[in-house]
């Protein structure tokens, strides 16, 4: 048996504040198990259920753990993970669905440790849920779920999403391995006025710098500056060849800055403190990545369309 995992993430911003949900299933070949994480401004929580209790209609699009059921129409929550109690309903309204796959010639390749999937950029939220006593009320809300699936995620990475006032931006960056070659991509969808602008590793798109608080991306013409803060967040479980052993950090809400550039002209700059963040980087091997896997790239377009056609 493979070891792999598969799991949604639903985040929710509303006037009173906001919260990421992560249900998920892990197979090894050792154990199976399933586990639903809650993140919110206050802390970070985690519960594990035994996988008996697990149940997915990828047709339909439902997964239930235990009393807890997810779904494109909303979420519904009944859980205690040590010091957590929460419960409560959240409806969603029509999502934001990218116009193709986010991973786009990258699916087809066989391997790769962790393929990625964005079900949603901005959808309506409405409900509440009571955290811990206190009521987090969600009226005209906004929403976004992703997901990913494969058997670890990768070794050096940064992700961040933020809700704009008619759009949401979402970007990722990470090491990919596939065989003895490594290489360094990234996806991303800045979703503005009902109208898809993507940055892609298969559309051209480079890495300039992944961490030290800062992700730069260059796409043509084009150019994507995200600055976050450093060692900032709550600590989250994360996979590593089907087991959740590894410890990430993400935050739900933080501060950051993001700037698109066409050429040296300004397309658009804001600062929020409301930003989503998740990453793991090694500070000392990010100053400039481009010209070092460019190479790898190239290599790897080849495989890929030798693969479709």
């Amino acid at each position: 048996m493979n070891d792999h995992f598969y799991g949604w993430y639903f985040r929710c911003q509303g006037k009173e504040g906001s919260i990421a949900v992560i249900p998920a299933v892990y197979i090894s070949a050792k154990k199976q198990s399933c586990s639903i994480q809650v993140i919110t401004e206050a802390g970070s929580w985690n519960k594990v259920f035994p996988i008996r209790q697990f149940r997915i209609s990828r047709d339909k699009g439902i997964m239930q753990i235990g009393e807890n059921v997810f779904s494109k129409k909303g979420i519904r929550l009944n859980l205690e993970a040590g010091e957590l109690r929460i419960s409560g309903i959240l409806r969603f309204g029509q999502f934001a669905e990218p116009k193709y796959d986010i991973m786009g010639l990258f699916r087809y390749i066989p391997g790769m440790e962790c393929r990625h999937a964005v079900y949603s950029m901005r959808h309506s939220v409405t409900g509440e849920l009571r955290v811990n006593g206190e009521l987090l009320r969600f009226q005209d809300g906004k929403g976004y779920m992703e997901g990913d699936r494969g058997s670890s995620f990768p070794e050096q990475y940064a992700w961040t999403q933020h809700f704009l006032g008619d759009g949401s931006l979402m970007i990722a960056a990470a090491t990919v391995p596939l065989g003895r070659m490594c290489f360094t991509g990234t996806v991303g969808i800045l979703y503005h006025k009902e109208r898809e602008y993507r940055f892609a590793t298969y559309l051209g798109a480079s890495v300039q710098k992944i961490g030290n608080g800062e992700l730069f991306i260059r796409q043509g013409k084009y150019s994507l500056r995200v600055r976050f803060p450093r060692q900032t967040g709550n600590v989250l479980r994360a996979p590593q060849n089907g087991k959740m052993t590894r410890k990430i950090r993400e935050s739900v809400s933080c501060r950051a800055e993001y700037t698109l550039l066409c050429g040296d002209r300004i397309v658009f700059r804001t600062v929020t403190d409301k930003a989503a963040f998740e990453y793991e980087t090694k500070e000392e091997e990010n100053e400039d990545i481009s010209d070092r896997s460019r190479e790898d790239k190239r290599e790897i377009f080849k495989r890929c369309y030798h693969r479709i056609w």
